[in-house]
């Protein structure tokens, strides 16, 4: 699996520490109205955030800031419903297999990729014969909870991917604190960010920090990638894991790690900030 850029979960079924009403969950329905998805979500903990831009439904958010919609489908007189989607979107890097994968283990859900990357996981209820509240609730509950599978999944995956030394770009020994025994490049401290002089050694500590890496006494926390993006070279950032005034205004992950000179720049000069 691919970088996931999307808010964490607490691990397992936790739905949160408030108070939640469940005193319709018996209630049969063959239709979904707004006031029934309110409902299904707040009663499994979690919190309404807006409607829809576009169709009947709305828009949840739990308590670690995962979004998800929950939507009505076959909607009569657009504001009765006989179908109801739960789904989220995973923003990232994934492939086909990747979906693929995620259908063949859990048959519960439908798992699809998106053309920018993205991986769209949702679930859906016909509503003909008569469902209860609970178990719309259980839908959303069922979606969220391998939701939050595939991405603990793809994290212990990258923290698993360490980059071997030939595939790092070293740089050289410009740095005014190179060749002292310590690495100053910011890619390999967790504060890389507060720091000037580490900022300013990025690509600049090759030797300290290649020697390190190989005894395996520093981590790489902060990889720029290479400068295969249609938009490199053009003096401003275009990956949007970083934030800060030195970032274009292009919001895809198609440059995600793939603009690495003009991102190295303007982080360089404290107009970047890492991930």
């Amino acid at each position: 699996m691919k970088t996931i850029t999307a808010s964490l979960l607490t691990l397992g079924l936790c739905m949160g520490a408030q108070a939640q009403d469940t005193s319709r969950d018996a209630e049969l329905v063959t239709s979904v109205t707004k006031a029934e998805m309110r409902y299904v979500i707040e009663s499994a903990g979690f919190t309404v955030t807006q409607d829809l831009s576009t169709g009947v439904g709305l828009v949840g958010e739990d308590a670690n800031g995962l979004i998800f919609a929950v939507e009505g489908k076959a909607c009569e007189e657009s504001t009765t419903c006989l179908g109801m989607e739960t789904y989220l979107v995973l923003e990232g890097n994934f492939t086909a297999d990747d979906a693929n994968s995620i259908n063949r283990r859990w048959s519960a859900i439908k798992a699809s990729q998106l053309d920018d990357g993205s991986l769209y996981l949702s679930r859906y209820m016909i509503l003909d014969h008569g469902q209860t509240l609970q178990n719309l609730r259980l839908s959303l509950v069922t979606t969220h909870a391998i939701t939050e599978q595939v991405i603990e999944e793809n994290k212990e995956e990258e923290k698993e991917t360490k980059l071997t030394t030939a595939q790092i770009e070293w740089g050289d020994d410009a740095g005014s604190y190179a060749n002292d025994d310590a690495c100053d490049d910011a890619r390999f401290h967790e504060d890389g960010d507060e720091w000037t002089y580490q900022r300013n050694h990025v690509l600049h500590d090759a030797t300290d920090c290649r020697t390190l890496y190989d005894a395996g006494t520093i981590t790489m926390y902060l990889h720029f990638g290479n400068n295969s993006g249609e938009y490199a070279d053009d003096n401003t950032c275009d990956d949007n894991r970083f934030t800060g005034e030195g970032r274009s205004i292009l919001t895809t992950d198609s440059h995600v790690k793939r603009d690495s000179a003009d991102c190295i720049a303007a982080y360089q000069q404290g107009r970047l900030n890492g991930p």
